[in-house]
């Protein structure tokens, strides 16, 4: 779970003090693949390093006793240096600095002795999550000691010592014991840092419930500390906990009416209707005035499927903040959904006229046009955001939709400046180069696609390159791309491999093809997909045994994929015409539902051409017909339509037999190296 950072901001306008909710950076516990170097020592460990060499120091000398208290005063706010000996000179100049400067602040003496203020908590509200949670703190609150190994009387602050062993045993995964000291800690004076990082813990690894009781209760002893506030409403809220999430918006906007609570109350609608009514319910009455409030009202309604009570409540929020972007998308999404179509048009021309340059208001619009297919509109649309806005997304979305609309050279001439543009230039070269292969210009095709060295781009950008050769009989050329390729994106290996391998078969060097695959296959030994594409482009000349090894390590690798499941059922059936299991096992595979998460097009037909071949070497050219006859017409492919002449010449229809024989000639003759005459059969 993410966590998050407090920190208050507070300024003053007119006579009205704000304040505003604002994350800080991630809380990253050690070792966290957020950290800014997983070798750099954290600052906990700079702490431990630092503290054993005050230890060093002290048997050493008592003059440099204190060297190292400015470096613990920066790393830990709360730290306060260990006491010196009457006889030390610097004792008293030391004590009078500490007094001065380093004395925690007390909270205000208002004469009430409730550390529990009615405004802020109540028992009920307390009582979320933790039915004992009074008792607890409590108990917490009065407890002399740290952990039962300890010996040292607990600190009025938190203690150094017991921090480095609650840090230690977080890195260690052992949470709970870091929780419960960092807990114990965080309720002592000037424990805010403590109280912060405890808290980032619990959120990452205990349930919302605990979080909040933690937070609560610890808001409950600092009433002053605004940014727990924000704590404690937006885990109330996550926990479902709504009236006493009420509670404490009320407090903050009793403090702020126009408070920015727009970081609190961001995605914690809830997804259960019930739970939105709840939620809608606790809070009337409350921030009439405030914009967030008024949104969050907004996106319950929506949630509700009643687009007009929420705008209602958007509109009162635009008020407040005319030009809040989120604010007029929310809006413009309320408008959509009660169908008011001419007012959200009407809407958003007003909203880009107060800002022509803010992109997002020109996107959704070109959205809505690229959605119901009207490109020309949304090709003019982004054409006026490109000279408004300068933003490349908005130049690389309408170079796009000009490739689309068949404006190709005013496509390229767009994208053209976005190849000087280091963090944009591979996507810009890689749709130029689609706009000049649509302009049958493959020359300049080529030398947009080989600029391209993005991950995302770079396979399908190499594959056009090498298409490009080969139409030339330039299979060197090709050839090198494809080792380029492998030597600069080693993921790419085996497509690489695969790709060179059906070059050589392509010039009739199957020797040179089968060289290359043994290599690649034991470079890459657990590629299973390099086996299989191996496995099919050599299928017809490998011995049976080879077929049989290949397949049981194919099963061995991956015993459930169906792919390889039909290579064995085909090559069992080709032993054995009678395997009734290698049968059943080919028509599931062509029984899979389109729905289902295996299901592909390709490997339907696959099992169906096996059945038919299987059917035709049984004579049941009926069988083989109603197989691939239908698929044949959806999906045309040579090999279907083989089997299928072979039926119809094996019924003697004459007629079938030249309608289909015709329709494969003009389909495969001119790319396929083979001959269709009346003999194929």
């Amino acid at each position: 779970m993410k966590q998050f950072w407090c920190n208050r901001r507070i300024w003053r306008k007119g006579n009205t003090k704000r304040v505003a909710y604002q994350p800080a950076p991630t809380i990253c516990p050690p070792k966290c693949s957020h950290s800014k170097s997983a070798h750099r020592p954290s600052t906990l460990t700079l702490c431990l390093s630092a503290t054993l060499l005050i230890g060093t120091s002290l048997m050493a000398t008592n003059a440099q006793a204190n060297i190292f208290d400015p470096l613990l005063r920066i790393l830990l706010p709360f730290y306060k240096p260990a006491p010196q000996a009457e006889n030390s000179p610097d004792a008293t100049e030391q004590a009078d600095a500490t007094d001065i400067d380093d004395a925690p602040p007390s909270l205000p003496d208002d004469g009430n002795d409730d550390p529990l203020p009615s405004l802020l908590m109540t028992d009920d509200t307390l009582a979320t999550g933790e039915p004992d949670l009074q008792a607890d703190i409590a108990a917490m609150l009065s407890d002399d000691t740290l952990i039962a190994d300890d010996i040292e009387p607990v600190l009025d602050t938190p203690d150094l010592y017991a921090l480095l062993k609650a840090e230690f045993a977080a890195d260690r995964g052992e949470i709970a014991k870091a929780l419960s000291i960092y807990k114990m800690e965080s309720f002592k004076k000037n424990a805010t840092s403590v109280f912060e990082r405890a808290l980032s813990l619990s959120i990452e690894y205990e349930t919302p419930n605990k979080s909040l009781a933690f937070a609560s209760a610890w808001q409950a002893t600092n009433p002053e500390h605004m940014p727990a506030w924000f704590y404690v409403t937006h885990l109330a809220l996550k926990a479902g906990e709504y009236k006493q999430a009420a509670a404490m918006l009320s407090t903050i906007l009793h403090y702020d009416p126009r408070a920015d609570l727009g970081q609190i109350l961001t995605g914690i609608i809830p997804p259960k209707a019930e739970d939105k009514r709840a939620l809608l319910y606790a809070l009337q009455g409350l921030g009439e005035t405030n914009a967030s409030i008024a949104v969050l009202r907004a996106g319950i309604l929506m949630g509700l499927n009643d687009p007009e009570a929420a705008r209602l409540h958007i509109n009162q929020a635009l008020a407040s903040e005319p030009t809040n972007l989120a604010f007029i998308t929310l809006k413009l999404n309320v408008l959509r959904a009660a169908g008011r179509m001419d007012e959200l048009w009407q809407f958003l021309s007003q909203a880009r006229k107060q800002q022509p340059t803010e992109k997002e208001l020109y996107l959704y619009e070109a959205r809505y046009l690229i959605e119901t297919g009207d490109l020309t509109k949304a090709w003019q649309l982004l054409n006026e955001a490109v000279k408004n806005t300068k933003d490349k997304d908005i130049t690389l979305l309408a170079g796009l939709v000009g490739l689309d609309s068949a404006r190709f050279a005013d496509a390229i001439a767009l994208l053209e400046p976005l190849t000087k543009l280091p963090d944009i230039a591979n996507q810009a070269n890689y749709y130029i180069g689609i706009g000049y292969e649509r302009l049958g210009d493959t020359t300049n095709a080529r030398l947009h696609y080989e600029k391209v060295n993005h991950y995302e781009y770079v396979l399908d950008a190499t594959k056009k390159t090498v298409g490009f050769y080969l139409a030339e009989n330039n299979s060197d050329a090709a050839i090198k791309a494809l080792v380029r390729l492998r030597d600069e994106f080693s993921s790419y290996a085996t497509d690489s491999y695969i790709l060179q391998a059906e070059i050589y078969l392509r010039q009739g060097n199957k020797q040179q093809a089968k060289d290359l695959l043994t290599i690649a296959n034991r470079e890459l030994t657990n590629d299973d997909r390099l086996l299989y594409a191996s496995f099919q482009l050599l299928e017809d000349e490998l011995e049976p045994e080879d077929k049989r090894q290949a397949i049981n390590r194919l099963l061995e690798i991956d015993s459930f994929n169906p792919y390889y499941q039909l290579a064995d059922a085909k090559f069992r059936l080709s032993q054995n015409p009678n395997d009734a299991q290698a049968l059943d096992t080919a028509l599931a595979i062509s029984n899979i539902n389109f729905d289902d998460p295996s299901y592909d097009s390709q490997l339907q037909l696959d099992a169906l051409l096996v059945l038919a071949n299987h059917a035709l070497a049984q004579n049941n050219y009926d069988a083989v017909i109603d197989y691939l006859q239908a698929p044949y017409e959806v999906m045309p492919t040579l090999p279907a339509g083989i089997t299928l002449l072979r039926a119809y010449q094996g019924l003697g229809d004459t007629e079938a037999v030249n309608t289909l024989l015709a329709d494969l000639q003009t389909r495969f003759l001119n790319n396929q190296d083979v001959q269709l005459d009346s003999q194929i059969y």
